[in-house]
């Protein structure tokens, strides 16, 4: 009988061993919670360099025309093109747009000609002479195209009309302003200085000083509405 008790009790002790072994290899094992990945930080966005039609009816100081007739366009059948060469011809920097629309708004009577009245080959919207017409073309593979067998094809008096007639007419003043010969240099100091202005218009535009006053004053209303 005292066998048996005790038989009972070692399988009673083995049987409390293995179920404690059991437990403490099969308990769930907590493992530390990682940390959540923090979302990524979104890059700010470069400002647009798009004007809005606002923005170029102040530049305009109330001079946009009424209607798009004859060499005449208004700001809102405008607005695209000049947005168009801006970009194209990276015009970066709010003083580089600001010469830009201000030559042409000197030149072209406020988007009044596309041609110059006295001398017909000169024009697009800067009033551009044949010859700087010529030297934006030479440097443009893009524009090249409208020439089938470029250079020998064309006729330097005749750029003005066939850059007009393929809508290209925005696009030589705002390529002249950063391109065009002794431009760089000063194009990339452009500023909301009156000075900044001036050393680019008698470097890269006129050369002289009969109309830089003129030219300075419109720049000024041009570079506070953009």
């Amino acid at each position: 009988m005292l066998q048996i008790s005790l038989s009972w009790r070692i399988i009673a002790f083995f049987a409390i061993c293995i179920a404690f072994i059991s437990t403490a290899y099969t308990a769930p094992v907590s493992t530390p919670k990682s940390k959540p990945t923090p979302a990524p930080t979104p890059k700010p966005k470069a400002p647009s360099t798009a004007l809005t039609l606002a923005q170029l009816q102040k530049a305009m100081d109330g001079k946009c025309p009424k209607a798009t007739v004859g060499d005449a366009i208004t700001c809102k059948d405008a607005l695209p093109y000049i947005n168009a060469a801006m970009k194209k011809y990276k015009l970066k920097t709010k003083g580089q747009r600001a010469a830009y629309l201000a030559n042409m708004f000197f030149e072209g009577g406020y988007l009044q000609f596309n041609h110059n009245l006295v001398v017909s080959a000169q024009g697009t919207r800067s009033i551009m002479p044949a010859m700087s017409l010529r030297i934006f073309v030479d440097a443009n593979l893009s524009v090249q195209k409208l020439w089938p067998g470029f250079p020998a094809s064309v006729v330097n008096d005749k750029i003005v009309d066939v850059l007009i007639k393929n809508k290209l007419d925005f696009e030589p003043g705002a390529w002249w302003v950063l391109s065009g010969p002794s431009c760089a240099e000063t194009a990339a100091k452009l500023s909301g200085s009156q000075a900044s202005f001036t050393a680019w218009e008698t470097a890269c535009i006129n050369g002289g000083t009969e109309t830089v006053a003129a030219r300075a004053t419109i720049y000024k209303t041009v570079y506070a509405a953009i």
